[in-house]
C-alpha cells in the first residue's frame, strides 16, 4: 500500500491490512508462559513444581505474591516468599495463577490503551472462571473451558497494539479504536494460537465466540462472555437467556447465573490486583 493509498484508507483497512501480513514480527511464546500452561494443564498437577517455578520466573513470583498478599487470601499475613505464598493460596488459586500469568505474558504492552488491556484482563479471568462453572453443567471439559475462556479475548492487546501505531497519539480515536479491535479481534487470536502451537480448541474459541454456530467449546465461552459483560455492565447486544439455552441450560435460571458471573468479575478484579 502506497503512502497516498495508506492517507485515503480507514484505520479498520489498516489494521486489517497490518494483520494480513501475519505473526512474523511476534515473539515465540515466553518460555515462562509454556511452562506455566504446561505444569497448569497437567491432570497430575505438581504443586512442587509450580513453586520451583514460580521461585525462578519473575513475573510469576509477583503474580503468586500479589495474589497470596490480596484481600482474597490474605488473612492478615504478609508473604514475601514465592514458596510460601504457594502453600498459603493452595493448588487450585495456584493453578489459576499459572494461567494467569501465561496470558499476561502473552500480552503485547501497548501504553496508549493500558487501561483498557487491563480491563480486557479482568474480564478473561472472569470469563475464564464462569465457562469452567458452565462447562460443569453444560458438560464439557471444566479445565479446557478455563484455558478457552482466558485465551478468548487473546487478539485483542495485539489489535490494540496494532491501533496505537497507526494513530498519532494527539488524536482523539478512542470510539473508531474499540470498534476496530472489536471487528478484528477474533482473527487476530486465532492467528496467534496458531503461532504458538497452543491446543485447537483454543483456536476455534478465538476465532467463534462470537458467533458459535453449534460448536460446544466456542458456545460456553460466548455465553461466560455474555454473562460477564451483562454483569459488569458492558453494553452487550446478544441475549443471555438465548447464550444459556444454546448450550442446554435452562434460560429461566439466566438471573442465577448473573449473579454468579457479578461475583467472578469481583473475584478477578480482586485476583487480579497489583
Amino acid at each position: 500500500m502506497s503512502v497516498s493509498e495508506q492517507a485515503g484508507a480507514g484505520l479498520l483497512q489498516l489494521v486489517e491490512r497490518d494483520l494480513q501480513r501475519g505473526t512474523s514480527d511476534l515473539p515465540q511464546l515466553p518460555r515462562g508462559a509454556a511452562e506455566a500452561l504446561r505444569l497448569a494443564r497437567a491432570t497430575d498437577f505438581d504443586v512442587d513444581a509450580a513453586a520451583t517455578l514460580a521461585e525462578n520466573d519473575p513475573p510469576l513470583a509477583a503474580r503468586v505474591l500479589a495474589v497470596a498478599n490480596s484481600v482474597l487470601y490474605a488473612r492478615g499475613a504478609r508473604h514475601v516468599s514465592p514458596r510460601r505464598a504457594v502453600a498459603h493460596i493452595g493448588g487450585a488459586a495456584l493453578r489459576e495463577v499459572l494461567y494467569q500469568t501465561a496470558y499476561a505474558s502473552m500480552i503485547v504492552d501497548v501504553p496508549r490503551f493500558a487501561k483498557v488491556v487491563a480491563s480486557d484482563f479482568v474480564h478473561s479471568v472472569a470469563t475464564a472462571a464462569l465457562s469452567r462453572a458452565l462447562a460443569r453443567v453444560a458438560p464439557a471439559d471444566p479445565d479446557e473451558a478455563f484455558l478457552a475462556g482466558l485465551l478468548h479475548d487473546l487478539g485483542r492487546a495485539r489489535c490494540w497494539s496494532l491501533v496505537a501505531k497507526r494513530l498519532p497519539t494527539t488524536r482523539g480515536d478512542d470510539a473508531e479504536a474499540l470498534a476496530v479491535v472489536d471487528a478484528l479481534h477474533a482473527g487476530a487470536g486465532h492467528a496467534l494460537v496458531l503461532k504458538w502451537q497452543l491446543p485447537d480448541a483454543i483456536a476455534e474459541v478465538c476465532l467463534h465466540h462470537h458467533e458459535p454456530g453449534g460448536r460446544k467449546l466456542p458456545a460456553i465461552v460466548a455465553a461466560a462472555d455474555i454473562l460477564i459483560h451483562t454483569a459488569d455492565g458492558t453494553p452487550e447486544p446478544r441475549s443471555p437467556v438465548a447464550a444459556l439455552e444454546a448450550i442446554g441450560i435452562d434460560g429461566n435460571l439466566t438471573g442465577e447465573w448473573l449473579e454468579r458471573a457479578s461475583k467472578e468479575v469481583e473475584r478477578a478484579r480482586l485476583m487480579t490486583k497489583g
